[in-house]
């Protein structure tokens, strides 16, 4: 089942303060090293802290978005261009930036595979995965239905929000995706974000288990979030009780 509270709240103020961003002087990433990859350059110039951040409001970063809780009509983040086509919310691009740095300097090659979506462009997503299960045999019906575990529909969808990133592997031949998902549940949390989709938190989040897909919360959310091995609903529903 899924967690259902205040987010009324968090909204209302992330409509008053959503168009605020960060002040970046920071180049746009255009060149890549493969399709998605975010290309090092910033490693000895960003520098996160926790303390920082917690001087500002957090509410944009910590919305909530499901089938319970869909995005406030008129909402646009404010994006900033990636390469591939690829776009996020420009506060969070530093921390994107740097968690990609300092991948690399491990050996971890990441790239990103979907990022910012407009609601056409999930209802596209929805649309490919109804398909597949109608071509394995599912009536319509029940293939949207199962395709809904995987794609939300437009409104619902947290790729609509530019705070999410489906990460995969820059090249299979080289390194597998699952290697970059290890590292990324392990070290994310450093970064501000987190594994959102649980395989083992599907009856509160609502979606199947997503090892690729991590979202933007902070860096005070994402190390509380990791260090009790809860997901955004719980920790939000933690959050809306102090």
């Amino acid at each position: 089942m899924r967690n259902n509270f205040g987010i009324k709240i968090l909204v209302t103020v992330l409509c008053v303060c959503g168009a605020a961003a960060l002040p970046l002087s920071l180049p746009r990433l255009a060149d890549i090293d493969a399709p998605g990859e975010i290309k090092a350059n910033l490693s000895s110039r960003l520098e996160l802290s926790e303390t920082d951040e917690s001087s500002e409001d957090d509410a944009w970063q910590l919305i909530l978005v499901n089938a319970d809780n869909p995005l406030p009509d008129g909402f646009r983040p404010d994006l900033t261009e990636l390469s591939g086509g690829h776009r996020i919310d420009k506060r969070v691009y530093p921390h994107l930036q740097k968690m990609f740095d300092d991948a690399r300097q491990k050996g971890i090659r990441p790239a990103i595979s979907s990022s910012y979506r407009t609601a056409e462009q999930q209802q596209e997503e929805l649309d490919q995965k109804t398909e597949e299960y109608i071509r394995q045999g599912y009536s319509r019906e029940k293939a949207l239905e199962t395709a809904k575990k995987w794609a939300a529909i437009p409104g619902t969808s947290e790729h609509q929000t530019g705070l999410a990133v489906d990460i995969t592997t820059a090249d299979a031949s080289v390194q597998a995706a699952d290697v970059i998902w290890k590292w990324l549940e392990k070290n994310s949390y450093k970064y501000g974000f987190i594994k959102r989709y649980p395989e083992d938190k599907i009856d509160i989040t609502g979606i199947s288990g997503e090892p690729w897909h991590f979202r933007y919360v902070g860096l005070k959310a994402a190390k509380e979030i990791h260090r009790r091995g809860i997901c955004l609903e719980e920790y939000l529903e933690t959050f809306r009780k102090k």
